[in-house]
């Protein structure tokens, strides 16, 4: 689970305003493809490997609420990358 603390964790970052309001979001430099890594292309991987008797990697990525603070972000802000907003909306199948 370690590995996919990292991974999880390099998505992206929420931008706020001063008034702790969202006004964007931020892909991590490790988030997608060639040009950011591959964090949200290994999460994927490792839900596509989840035991399905115990679904772990699916209870943990739930408990940190990734689809609330990165999936959505990512499609909501990130549509000027189709690549991005694709796999990102792999997620939900």
């Amino acid at each position: 689970m370690e590995n996919l603390s990292i991974i999880c964790g390099g998505l992206g970052t929420i931008e706020e305003d001063n008034d702790q309001n969202q006004i964007g979001y931020t892909p991590g430099e490790y988030c997608l493809g060639n040009r950011y890594g591959y964090n949200l292309k290994d999460l994927l991987r490792f839900l596509r490997r989840d035991d399905p008797e115990t679904r772990e990697v699916f209870k943990q990525v739930c408990k940190w609420n990734i689809v609330g603070k990165d999936i959505l972000q990512i499609i909501q802000y990130c549509q000027n990358d189709t690549t991005l907003v694709l796999n990102a909306g792999i997620c939900f199948k």
